[in-house]
């Protein structure tokens, strides 16, 4: 039986503000891929969802991650198009790739943010 402690709740949404970038890829679906360069495209925000880990512990903390669908309309995919899982890279940083073929389609850089899981914005310098 799980308990209140080891759920995750939902809590609410933070704003967030990701660098986008897109690849030059060589190659094909038999070889494989290969990201020949990258290009920055600017910036996309996108409000996420957060959610409460570890409820009434001494180590309760709140994550964030943007859904699937958000990637896709932060970036202009199709919302028909099918993405891999964008676990591979970290709280701060999503690689995405056609989920059919492995091709590599763009990422992001979350620059908003010192830390996604647990959430903790970046400092302001003057």
């Amino acid at each position: 039986m799980m308990t209140n402690q080891t759920k995750s709740k939902p809590h609410g949404s933070i704003r967030t503000i990701w660098e986008l970038c897109t690849y030059d890829v060589w190659g094909n679906a038999k070889d494989g891929y290969e990201v020949n360069d990258v290009y920055g495209q600017g910036e996309v925000e996108m409000r996420i969802p957060q959610t409460r880990h570890n409820t009434g512990t001494p180590h309760e903390f709140v994550s964030a991650y943007p859904t699937l669908r958000q990637i896709k309309r932060a970036v202009g995919i199709n919302p028909h198009c099918r993405i891999a899982d964008t676990g591979q890279g970290d709280d701060l940083n999503v690689y995405i790739e056609r989920k059919r073929d492995g091709y590599p389609l763009c990422e992001l850089h979350c620059t908003s943010h010192e830390s996604l899981s647990p959430v903790r914005v970046k400092a302001v310098t003057a």
